[in-house]
């Protein structure tokens, strides 16, 4: 199992050590603190000034230019705040620039069909306004009719740019424009002006990041006080003694002894009890430990439960790659994974996201080789390592693809029964967990060898060839016992109530238990079919990238341009189905996992250890 194995930890010290103690513990960094003294452990103990740091670390982060001078120590005179004061003013100095600067650009554009004028005085014009319309060229006719004095501008792609001349607003069929009351030139010298200061404003925010070392670490510091002052505040405490708990894994007890030892501190090491309910810190290889995020994002396995990383792991994979279908994009995510290595390979959270992307990319090209496609078509010379069944491509076939998706389905839900069978072992819902086992794969086979379907033809032709006549309903015969058997484990052991010495309401009751029991059936049915968008979104991409080719040979015998529109139809086409394809291989393949799978072998929740460690170094 990869959930660590943990015990609760309980120090007993005097009051006047606490702090020098839950300091030396936050060093440690390997305690997930319990709270004793019933605080609000959901509020976090936070300040102004500390959000304040945090939002201008995060401002300067986002800066297009970063300043790589970076500073080991403030100038004289400035600390954390005042460099976070800073940077904030000069974003509301560069938001409150750019409202304007925007707000100048829609005036330039509504000013200039009108051209250069300034708006008279009323006083010289005797009180008659200038009325500004856009009208449509055909409209001009019905200009003509109107007995007041105006003007045609301009007209431009069939519109006209009219002023009307009137003391009034004039009694016409369309609404005035509100333009600017400023002359086109002013306008545009205080755009210019107002650029060139949003451009200073702009260098000098990337002047600004040369303080982001050094405002991280005192942010990092400020969040160490906080976690130090939350921790201090779940102690128990009276007027000599002090008590403080947690969670640690079982390899780190020693350490913590050692600890305890150096400071003279009582220490109290406790396996938990069957009422308690331990957080739960999961640890897997490398190699696997980037699905580790795919499980956790949905649900936190209970600590006496399991960690279903490995399979997350591996079935993420296949799904992922049925998906897409395609090595050549397969081959497109290996070039840009090969791009990122170096980035990817920092820390170990980066490195275990790597490993999942390259086995995710490897599998869809091997897939993609055996579906031979590549951007949606097959190379004579590529041929021969293409899976075909009844002499055509397998994923071509719906009745192939569809009895592979639901198989996979059935296998994988079994494998859920099967985990929750081991994990209830030695009690009688564990017979439950057995009988679906028997039914979800005893049905699949009773409908993949039944005479009526003959699907099972389909792959054994392609794999031994043709099968004897009385292979076929051995095997349905198989399927109809396992469903047989399986129901009646499930009717029979899904009620809790007493079986031998139960009064006769048990004996009723346990009846309608097994018959609720026996309602999951439609769930089952339904939760394998789920699996069917394997195939359908595999076989709409297959499908999608054979059609843009078609359109991209087609754009190709248009004369002079036909070449260049067939490429752009390619390279937009097959983009786009390449975004498809990460998006319903990322969201469907965790769909299959953390709902129809989890639904099966993960029924309850816990919570995650959160280890008290430092995070300034």
């Amino acid at each position: 199992m990869a959930i660590v194995p943990l015990q609760k930890v309980t120090f007993y010290g005097t009051l006047a050590d606490r702090d020098r103690v839950v300091n030396g513990l936050q060093q440690l960094g390997c305690l997930h603190l319990v709270n004793l003294s019933g605080q609000d452990a959901a509020k976090p103990l936070e300040h102004a000034e500390r959000n304040l740091v945090a939002e201008a670390i995060r401002y300067l982060e986002a800066s297009p230019v970063q300043n790589s001078n970076q500073r080991n120590q403030y100038t004289e005179g400035l600390d954390c705040l005042g460099a976070a004061q800073l940077a904030l003013a000069n974003q509301k100095r560069r938001d409150e620039l750019s409202d304007r600067h925007d707000k100048l650009g829609d005036d330039i554009e509504a000013l200039t069909p009108w051209g250069e004028f300034r708006w008279p005085d009323l006083s010289e014009t005797n009180g008659v306004r200038l009325w500004f319309y856009q009208i449509s060229e055909r409209e001009l006719a019905t200009l003509k009719k109107i007995d007041l004095p105006s003007q045609l501008i301009r007209t431009e792609a069939a519109q006209a740019y009219v002023v009307i001349l009137s003391t009034d607003q004039p009694k016409v069929p369309w609404p005035s424009l509100s333009l600017p009351r400023r002359s086109l030139s002013d306008v545009q010298k205080e755009f210019a002006a107002v650029g060139e200061e949003l451009e200073k404003v702009q260098w000098e925010r990337a002047e600004f990041t040369r303080w982001l070392k050094l405002m991280r670490r005192d942010l990092n510091e400020t969040d160490d006080l906080l976690s130090r002052l939350s921790a201090t505040g779940w102690t128990l405490a009276d007027q000599q003694l002090f008590v403080l708990q947690g969670w640690a894994p079982k390899l780190a007890v020693s350490a913590i002894q050692d600890y305890a030892k150096q400071n003279r501190l009582a220490l109290l090491v406790q396996d938990p009890q069957p009422d308690e309910l331990p957080p739960t810190l999961l640890k897997n290889p490398t190699l696997v430990a980037g699905a580790e995020g795919a499980v956790t994002f949905y649900i936190t396995p209970p600590y006496r439960s399991w960690d279903p990383t490995w399979i997350m792991f591996l079935s993420f994979t296949i799904f992922f790659a049925m998906i897409v279908s395609d090595a050549a994009y397969g081959l497109i995510f290996l070039g840009g994974l090969l791009v990122g290595w170096r980035y990817l390979s920092g820390s170990q959270e980066s490195r275990s996201l790597r490993n999942l992307m390259a086995t995710m990319i490897l599998a869809t090209i091997g897939y993609g080789v055996l579906a031979g496609s590549y951007f949606g078509a097959t190379p004579a010379s590529l041929e021969w390592m293409q899976l075909k069944v009844e002499g055509q491509p397998f994923v071509n076939h719906k009745d192939a693809m569809m009895m592979l998706s639901l198989g996979i389905g059935a296998v994988h839900l079994a494998l859920a029964n099967v985990v929750t069978a081991w994990q209830q072992r030695g009690s009688n819902t564990s017979w439950v967990a057995i009988g679906w086992v028997l039914g979800i794969l005893g049905g699949y086979f009773w409908g993949l060898f039944s005479e009526e379907t003959n699907k099972a033809s389909i792959w054994l032709a392609a794999v031994w060839g043709p099968a004897p006549a009385s292979f076929q309903p051995q095997f349905a015969a198989v399927g109809q016992a396992a469903v047989a058997i399986g129901m009646s484990l499930v009717f029979l052991f899904s009620s809790s109530r007493p079986l031998v010495g139960g009064t006769p309401l048990d004996w009723v009751m346990r009846i309608v238990d097994g018959l609720l029991g026996l309602t999951k059936v439609s769930q089952a049915f339904g939760d394998i079919l789920s699996y069917l968008r394997l195939f359908a979104l595999g076989f709409a991409s297959a499908q999608l990238a054979v059609t843009f080719n078609d359109m991209a040979n087609s754009m190709q015998q248009i004369p002079g341009v036909g070449m260049l529109l067939a490429l752009l139809v390619l390279i937009l086409g097959h983009g786009v189905n390449i975004v498809l394809g990460i998006m319903g291989g990322v969201v469907h393949g965790l769909r299959l996992n953390c709902i129809e799978f989890f639904n099966w072998s993960l029924t309850e929740e816990g919570h995650p250890f959160r280890a008290f460690r430092k995070k300034a170094i």
